[in-house]
């Protein structure tokens, strides 16, 4: 069967690499990128630790565990192919209890199936000569573990891309997939700036969610989730802008304030931009569509006549950094012990391709999806988290840990007692403030994490709804799995 036309959605790191695996695939093809956002790699891929993971916290034997030790084995080459950076510089997890030594001891175990080299636990002397600032009782030694630039790696393949024939098209939202016999239609939108409500490329914008109407075509308008409920809920831009139970709720407690009532004002005049000035227009027809929309993946799962589950809950992140000379008390990465139970509670120290300290990163629930969204407040967004059953099952389980995590974000004194837990010497005065963005924990209808890789296929449409921990280390590995299936999937043998 011959497949002419491609369309990947989403220009993450995961996304171009699906678009370079398929121009290796079927290099005739006409492959096009979707991206509603700026750049490639402008939102979780460019915010980061920059970690290239050893792959010793999978589940041993599981699809996971393979990706991740396919994943290190393809991209070691691919950098230096292409010189990008690659730092080789050694990992300790570090624990500070006994409770932490015995789930230490427990990942040494899954190293050592997983067939991570030269992985193995050392005590406190040798792992104060590894890195003489550290402070703890136990740890695990990964010596392979580095670091480089993801979001330079993201540009690598996107070039890659280009050079094969591939273009992409950014400030292009995607808001309805069709999924026919033998082709799937897309239609998009550009998307309007929100700094000035003036149509401009490569920026980025509102953020919209996606819901099938009852004659089975897809509709964009915002929306929030009722609960376990599907269905949409009453449109936000309606009359005030802020609509559903959230709007309502808000308004009862704030409704008199001056600051609210400019809120709504500003969110009045957003949607009377987009709707004036924000067209949906047909994109046209494709034999293959791979999308990998990151924070938007369960919106256009649910476009699509897909399961709205797993959802996307968004988070903010943020880290902060020392510049030499007091970023050179730490030589390669010191990070905590993983907790499954506890996701807001990862600290990592972590010596970059620049030579920064990179120290955190300081996690709490963010204000909306977008690139933006790091101190925008889209009460859509916060509306589909709030309405969600999942979120709630999950938060009552980390309520202490989300508290921490706030507490960090907005205590300077709490997040510097918590980096010192693990480098007590450490000089933190000149401290400042490093990447910061928006990602996403992925969770089920019954409160739990989503840590594996979650693809739906439905014809020839093929979405990636979840990656592992380690999903920029194994994106090419990810993306050989995925095309591969994909090209099953629409009859190529």
């Amino acid at each position: 069967m011959s497949i002419s036309r491609v369309a990947v959605v989403g220009a993450g790191i995961i996304g171009v690499a699906l678009a370079r695996e398929i121009t290796r695939q079927l290099p005739d093809a006409e492959v096009t990128v979707f991206e509603r956002g700026r750049t490639v790699g402008g939102a979780q891929t460019g915010h980061t630790a920059g970690i290239v993971h050893a792959g010793f916290d999978e589940e041993p034997g599981s699809l996971e565990a393979t990706l991740a030790r396919r994943g290190v084995e393809l991209l070691i080459p691919y950098l230096a192919e292409a010189g990008l950076p690659y730092r080789e510089c050694g990992q300790l997890v570090v624990a500070q209890d006994t409770d932490e030594v015995d789930r230490l001891e427990e990942l040494a175990s899954r190293a050592e199936k997983n067939g991570v080299p030269g992985i193995r636990l050392v005590d406190r002397a040798r792992m104060e000569e590894i890195e003489p600032g550290v402070r703890g009782v136990q740890a695990l030694y990964s010596p392979h573990t580095a670091i480089t630039d993801y979001p330079a790696l993201a540009e690598a393949l996107a070039a890659e891309i280009r050079d094969a024939g591939g273009r992409f098209r950014f400030s292009t939202e995607v808001t309805g997939i069709d999924t026919l016999s033998s082709e799937v239609r897309l239609r998009t939108r550009p998307v309007i700036a929100k700094d000035d409500g003036v149509e401009k490329g490569g920026e980025s914008g509102y953020s919209t969610e996606i819901v099938v109407g009852p004659d089975g075509e897809a509709h964009d308008r915002p929306r929030t989730y009722r609960g376990e409920d599907s269905e949409p809920a009453a449109d936000p831009a309606e009359k005030s802008g802020l609509g559903g139970r959230l709007g309502d709720e808000l308004r009862t407690r704030f409704g008199d304030k001056d600051w609210f009532k400019q809120a709504e004002e500003r969110i009045d005049g957003w949607n009377s931009e987009r709707k004036s000035t924000s067209a949906e227009v047909d994109a046209g027809t494709f034999d293959v569509v791979l999308v990998a929309a990151g924070l938007q993946s369960d919106r256009l799962a649910t476009a699509t006549g897909l399961s709205a589950e797993p959802r996307i809950v968004p988070l903010t992140s943020t880290y902060s950094q020392l510049s030499a000379p007091a970023a050179e008390a730490v030589h390669g990465i010191i990070s905590s012990v993983p907790d499954p139970g506890e996701p807001f509670e990862e600290t990592v120290l972590a010596r970059t391709v620049s030579g920064a300290l990179l120290l955190g990163p300081t996690t709490h629930l963010a204000l909306g999806r977008g690139e933006g969204s790091v101190g925008d407040i889209d009460f859509g967004d916060l509306g589909a988290s709030f309405g969600f059953s999942g979120f709630w099952k999950f938060a009552k389980r980390n309520a202490r840990a989300a508290a921490e995590g706030v507490r960090s974000a907005t205590s300077t004194s709490a997040f510097v007692e918590r980096i010192k837990r693990y480098a007590p010497d450490l000089d933190t005065a000149g401290m400042t403030t490093g990447p910061r963005g928006v990602g996403g924990l992925v969770i089920d209808d019954k409160g739990e994490l989503v840590t594996s890789l979650v693809v739906s296929t439905r014809g020839r449409l093929t979405q990636v709804r979840s990656v592992p921990k380690a999903g920029a280390t194994s994106a090419l590995a990810i993306a050989e799995h995925v095309v591969a299936s994909a090209l099953k999937s629409a009859g190529r043998r």
